[in-house]
């Protein structure tokens, strides 16, 4: 009887590990073929969508710079007229000082003091020239007889300034003309008013005929910009 139990015992061990190993064999198959089913499918890269293009940014456009214009240069010239101190001493100072001031209120002239010059020498002067400056030449004269009257000392109505605007190189006559002398009584001098005082850039405590000598000059430059047409540009700028 107890071997019986035994080798019923026996028997339980055998099929439980039979069981066992059946059920290991049917895992192992059932893992192979999904090893090999994973391994002969294609692997599908799901693609990403494209990226979104941003938007085109405006090409932004350099703002031009203005060019500088280049400045006309002049040297300003006189004669050592004799005629000059029949009117004033300083006569020629005065008309020749007035021109200098009043063209250098414009910022597109370059201005150079040429002191003395005979007609002669300024034609010299501008033939010589290689730096495209121009060569501005005046001098008083008497439109009446030419002789001096002392009876007539402060007599304007026959005096003029006689000018000239040589260009560079040439020589050649850019503008001419004649300004003359007018009474200290007229308050308009071209496009600009003056009364008996000149404008606070100018001498000041003047007599009444060299005030009408620094008028002339102011005029004189005031046709000079027009030679150039450049716009007149405001007293003492």
């Amino acid at each position: 009887m107890p071997e019986s139990r035994f080798s019923t015992h026996r028997r339980s061990v055998s099929a439980r590990r039979l069981f066992v190993v059946f059920c290991c064999a049917v895992l192992v198959s059932a893992v192979s073929v999904i090893v090999y089913g994973q391994a002969g499918r294609r692997v599908v890269t799901r693609k990403s969508d494209p990226p979104v293009p941003k938007a085109a940014e405006p090409e932004t456009t350099p703002t031009p710079q203005p060019k500088e214009t280049e400045k006309v240069s002049l040297v300003v010239a006189s004669s050592d007229s004799a005629m000059m101190s029949r009117l004033s001493l300083n006569a020629d100072d005065l008309v020749q000082g007035a021109v200098v001031q009043r063209l250098r209120d414009s910022a597109s002239l370059q201005i150079a003091s040429g002191g003395r010059l005979s007609r002669g020498e300024a034609n010299k002067r501008a033939k010589s020239e290689t730096t495209k400056t121009y060569v501005v030449w005046f001098e008083l004269q008497n439109g009446a007889s030419g002789l001096y009257d002392p009876t007539r000392r402060n007599s304007t109505d026959e005096y003029y300034v006689d000018y000239v605007v040589l260009e560079p190189g040439t020589a050649k006559k850019k503008t001419d003309g004649k300004v003359y002398l007018r009474p200290t009584g007229i308050s308009r001098i071209g496009t600009i008013g003056i009364g008996r005082s000149l404008p606070r850039c100018y001498p000041q405590g003047l007599s009444g005929i060299e005030i009408t000598l620094a008028e002339a000059g102011i005029e004189t430059a005031e046709r000079i910009f027009r030679a150039f047409s450049l716009p007149h540009p405001p007293l003492c700028s």
